[in-house]
């Protein structure tokens, strides 16, 4: 799964596509599925993630742009005036990427590929996962013509890639050398012969030169001794390196013999495909600068006898998860593939994949798994462990959990059904609370609590649910087609605003299957066109509800990657991220993505940071490995459906009126400050002090009558229709915004600080931020005192007065990251949870997870700390609240998904 996309893309859109037999038709322009190749493939590139794109043109220009603008107007182009070979149309390219950034990376792709998502999904996550400087696709070689041979040292890593006509151009030298030096005589005629079986009689003329101009056009036989002379030995072989950097001959047969295909797909550095582009030549069998040859001098570039890049393939079987065409029988058999797709999506045929089983066929597995463990070495154990690390004590509870899931459905559904298995596991979000809807990082987490799901597809549109807790979670049924008779259908936002969904939210009053409905309905309007199949859902989960864990959001995860699977939608992870977010709009609330992110994309024994606007993955590190995250529920329900949603659509209001207030009153900045995030140093060009200045000028508090007229020309009633008033009519805006503001300084910092194993600053930035939230602090005695973070005019000048001091101590202490803000969204209970967290010896830091107004909270503490710190929370919180003990010990597992368990 992929949890990056780079931000650029470059397209090869120059050549002459001669074997497309068309005069005044380009290549890229022909159609696939009614639609321009190169308009497909852009679409599929901002499917997933990449948001600036370069075609570079060349022949048939005019016909190219035109092409492409209708359809893409934000795409810029690139103009290759010779037709020089592929490389050096991606040199076009990069002139007009390095005007638009220093560093990057770049996805260089022919405009004629035609490429699966997941193949995408996978070279991204296979580059930014293992730091790569260049990855590239491959796959079997199938044909004696597939272009780019690719070659391996003997531990897998990438030695090289050749062109087939190079490999071919130095057998027929090898050969007609071999036989002049043994004294031989080829006629003109069998030398003709070997040339004309794969070269064209330009393409001959290239790359045989003299040999050619002698036997083709002056007709004569060449001398031994001219061959000998025409043919040195280097033209014979491939001179390359060894991984020890020592010389290394390989014969062109050798080459041939690779069993790797080049697809001609890359993810590159910018910095690397500079110097790649720098040491090119045209000293090659079609004189042509290849774009292919950026591989071997990647992979066989050394520094300090050490390979200076890290160069990776990424191997893809699936012949038709890629795929182009040079000729009309070459595109039919595109066009065929499509189609043959969109009819087993109409007719609700199931893809060939191992994750489709019998209930059975699943069973026998996981009981093979119980049965013998570690020791079966069973693919189903191997996939566990990517999922959840090499403690077995957690596989094996997460396999008998499945093992009863599957149990139950084999009561409802019989065991001979198809089914696959979805797992969506619970997240906590180690800092960055409060701001994904702002467009700040959020550090997240999975763990070990999951919402497990058994998935048959229907043939109808209907949806039949039915859970393990039947109390909690009675069955329910509705039909895709009966829902969205009766709503409008213009977008997403319309829909999930209007009365009609209203209405159905209020008559469904939190009912769980609002959650499954927000997910199946956003896909079915995203993917308009289709017509969803349904599915019978048996469901099993052990994520506390309403603890700030995200159980509602596990759901809506689950429930999508259901959907996507049995009806074979095109998605990537950061749509299947926004569009599970926006979907959880129809249960009423308006946050972000942060938990669907966090669920969708956790690795096991990492943190992954993300950002929003647009949505990407920043960073991924390390979790402390002597560090335990304890997650400890209050008790204390966090229900999103009662009043407690509108404390938390008045906060986002908050949030949103002070940005308009500094739109308003700072109008130089105003260009700049797209989202709240924007307000900071960096985007603004100005010293930390003046953000102060700004935060002046925002009223701590207002009623609803002064925002409007602070506000006379923005129509503030669409920010008020979210929630009912508060009770005080009054709304904080200066803290609020502090808050924001701080909360996203300490999500950018976090992941450094994780990086670096600063422990104790990690445990200061959870405390401030809790600190934030709190309404309450408590004494070691247990006696509680009211509390709410300072916003007052005179706080906000002592800090500037900090700044200007000099004092390093006191500039430190000024620092955004170390100001709480006051969001205010906690409750006693978690403030006391807290303060008697952090009592305990060995404990770094504590604050609240999740939205707050009850739920859990979270605790960073050596492993060693834990014993204590259950004592301490066991007997003075849960045993003077009366509450039952709730502590959760995590470390972090992968996002969710569906399991293949293939071979097993």
């Amino acid at each position: 799964m992929s949890r990056r996309a780079p931000k650029f893309s470059i397209i090869l859109a120059g050549g002459k596509g001669t074997r497309m037999r068309s005069a005044d038709r380009h290549k890229v322009c022909f159609p696939i599925d009614g639609r321009p190749a190169i308009n497909r493939a852009l679409d599929a590139y901002k499917t997933c993630g990449i948001s600036h794109h370069i075609v570079v043109v060349g022949a048939m220009a005019g016909q190219v742009i035109e092409t492409v603008g209708q359809e893409h107007p934000d795409v810029i182009f690139a103009y290759q005036a010779q037709q020089l070979g592929t490389a050096h149309a991606a040199r076009q390219g990069a002139k007009v990427l390095q005007g638009l950034a220093d560093e990057d990376e770049v996805l260089i792709v022919a405009g004629d590929r035609v490429v699966e998502p997941v193949v995408l999904e996978r070279l991204f996550n296979r580059f930014y996962s293992q730091n790569c400087d260049l990855a590239f696709v491959v796959g079997p070689k199938r044909r004696r013509s597939d272009p780019g041979r690719v070659m391996l040292y003997p531990d897998g890593s990438v030695l090289a890639n050749v062109e087939v006509s190079d490999v071919w151009q130095r057998q027929i030298l090898r050969t007609i050398r071999a036989a002049a030096q043994e004294g031989v005589r080829l006629s003109k005629e069998e030398m003709l012969q070997l040339i004309r079986s794969d070269f064209s009689e330009r393409k001959a003329a290239v790359a045989f030169g003299q040999l050619w101009q002698a036997i083709a056009i002056q007709d004569r036989l060449p001398t031994d001794e001219e061959l000998l002379d025409w043919i040195s030995p280097q033209m014979t072989v491939f001179e390359l390196l060894d991984q020890s950097g020592k010389p290394l001959v390989v014969e062109p047969q050798q080459v041939d013999d690779a069993k790797l295909a080049n697809f001609s797909i890359y993810l590159i550095k910018t910095p690397a495909l500079v110097y790649a582009l720098d040491r090119l030549d045209r000293n090659n069998a079609q004189a042509e600068e290849y774009l292919s040859d950026i591989i071997t001098i990647l992979a066989q570039a050394r520094a300090g006898g050490e390979p200076r890049f890290r160069v990776e393939c990424l191997r893809v079987d699936n012949p038709n998860y890629v795929m182009a065409f040079n000729d009309p029988a070459e595109l039919l058999e595109i066009e065929a593939y499509v189609q043959a797709k969109k009819r087993r999506r109409m007719m609700h045929e199931l893809p060939a994949s191992p994750a489709f089983r019998t209930i059975a066929e699943w069973q026998q597995a996981f009981r093979r798994l119980l049965e013998g463990g570690r020791q079966a070495k069973g693919v189903l154990w191997e996939e566990f462990v990517t999922l959840y690390g090499h403690e077995t004590e957690l596989i094996r509870e997460r396999a008998q959990a499945h093992l009863t899931t599957l149990d139950h459905a084999a009561r409802r559904l019989g065991r001979g059904e198809r089914v696959l298995l979805v797992r969506s596991p619970g997240r906590v979000n180690l800092m960055g609370r409060h701001v994904d809807h702002q467009g700040g990082n959020c550090n997240l987490m999975t763990i070990g609590y999951e919402t497990l799901m058994v998935v048959h597809p229907r043939q109808d549109d209907h949806v039949y649910l039915y859970n393990l807790d039947q109390e909690q979670f009675p069955d329910r049924h509705f039909s895709i087609g009966e829902m969205v008779i009766d709503l409008p259908w213009d977008d997403w936002l319309s829909l999930v605003n209007s009365e009609q969904a209203s209405h159905m939210a209020l008559k469904a009053g939190g009912d769980w299957s609002q959650y499954v409905k927000a997910a199946t309905l956003r896909l079915q309007k995203k993917f308009s066109t289709i017509k969803l199949r349904g599915a019978d859902m048996v469901l099993n989960g052990n994520v506390p509800i309403a603890a700030g864990l995200s159980s509602s959001s596990t759901l809506v995860v689950a429930t999508a990657e259901a959907m996507v699977a049995i009806n074979q939608l095109d998605t990537f992870p950061a749509q299947f991220v926004d569009l599970c977010g926006e979907g959880e709009w129809f249960v009423g609330t308006r946050g972000g993505s942060a938990d669907h992110a966090a669920i969708k994309l956790g690795q096991k024994g990492k943190a992954v940071k993300v950002t929003f606007f647009d949505f990407a993955v920043q960073d991924i590190v390390s979790f402390p490995q002597d560090y335990v995250l304890a997650v400890c529920d209050s008790g204390v329900k966090a229900h999103k459906t009662t009043n407690a949603r509108d404390q938390f659509n008045h906060r986002v209001a908050c949030y949103r009126i002070g940005l308009s207030l500094i739109r308003k009153l700072f109008p130089q900045y105003a260009p700049l400050l797209h989202h709240l995030r924007d307000l900071n140093v960096r985007t603004l060009g100005v010293p930390l002090g003046w953000i102060y200045k700004i935060l002046l000028r925002l009223p701590e508090q207002a009623d609803q009558d002064e925002l409007r007229g602070m506000l006379p020309d923005e129509n503030l009633d669409l920010v008020f229709s979210t929630h009912r008033p508060p009770q005080d009519g009054l709304y904080p805006i200066r803290g609020v915004v502090l808050y924001g503001l701080a909360e996203c300084e300490r999500s950018r910092l976090f992941a450094d600080a994780l990086r670096a194993n600063r422990i104790a600053e990690i445990g200061r930035l959870m405390n401030v931020s809790h600190d934030g939230d709190r309404v309450a602090r408590f004494t070691p005695d247990g006696n509680r005192h009211p509390y709410q973070s300072p916003t007052s005019n005179g706080y906000l000048l002592d800090l500037i007065d900090d700044l200007e001091s000099g004092d390093p101590h006191r500039v430190m202490r000024a620092q955004l990251q170390w100001q709480p803000g006051s969001y205010y969204c906690s409750v006693p209970e978690i403030d006391h949870m807290v303060d008697i967290s952090l009592g305990a010896e060995g404990v770094v830091g504590a604050q609240l997870t999740g939205a707050g107004l009850g739920g859990c909270m979270m605790v960073l503490a050596h492993g060693h700390a834990i014993p204590q710190l259950v004592e301490n929370l066991t007997g003075e919180y849960y045993a003077r609240y009366r509450k039952p003990p709730s502590i959760l010990l995590c470390k972090p597992i992968a996002g969710s998904g569906i399991l293949l368990a293939n071979g097993d």
